[in-house]
């Protein structure tokens, strides 16, 4: 049964660290879903601030990061590609490793936020035990089951409910992926368009539940 792992990670066990210390107010976020099949792990990264410069700079300087760009600017954040460091790029792989789907990974100056979703808690607790044995001791805030609870669509509505859970079985989220969204679109009988509309307001619902359970008066951004 599909179960999904919220767990937070200390900013020294993860990466960028050295930039969350001089820019104490930054928040990430890191797009998951702009990955395709390219062998640098999550290469896009939302940073907000109210100090932009010395973020630019903190990442430019980061033991973490190789090459950063800083793509867009607005309203106090930007989004950056961001080329790893190999012993950054093991730390990220290792949650894409773990038999599950990253549904989203989020850093605050005290610790990074993951949430994990893997196909069942053995699963799950494979995965806890093998980053344990890397060196990474995250505390799980939340393990709950997607389909045995009163609320098991966490906001979904059936049609993004199956769509998500087909992808998941189909290793989509996997890194490399196990198959296509033009393949998936042809297997669901619909269009390209319509199933990636259909996954992004899935996705934007799972993530926007995550954060009212465990951040009190978040505001969904326009």
């Amino acid at each position: 049964m599909e179960t999904v792992v919220d767990a937070t990670i200390p900013t020294d066990q993860f990466v960028l660290e050295e930039t969350i210390e001089r820019v104490p107010d930054v928040e990430f976020e890191f797009v998951r879903f702009a990955i395709n099949d390219s062998a640098c792990p999550v290469p896009f990264l939302w940073g907000s601030t109210s100090q932009p410069d010395r973020l630019d700079a903190a990442l430019q300087n980061d033991s973490s990061t190789e090459r950063v760009s800083c793509l867009s600017w607005d309203d106090g954040r930007g989004l950056y590609s961001i080329d790893w460091t190999e012993r950054a790029a093991c730390l990220i792989d290792g949650f894409d490793e773990t038999g599950g789907s990253v549904l989203d990974v989020r850093g605050t100056s005290d610790r990074w936020m993951v949430q994990i979703l893997f196909p069942d808690r053995s699963t799950a607790s494979e995965a806890f035990q093998a980053w344990c044995d890397d060196g990474i001791n995250p505390s799980l805030s939340r393990v709950s089951n997607l389909s045995c609870r009163s609320d098991n669509m966490r906001g979904l509505s059936a049609t993004q409910h199956s769509t998500i859970a087909e992808a998941f079985q189909r290793n989509y989220y996997n890194v490399p992926r196990g198959t296509t969204l033009a393949e998936l679109a042809t297997d669901l009988e619909v269009s390209h368009q319509a199933l990636s509309e259909r996954l992004r307001r899935g996705h934007s619902h799972l993530v926007e539940r995550m954060l009212s359970e465990s951040t009190p008066a978040v505001e969904r951004r326009p």
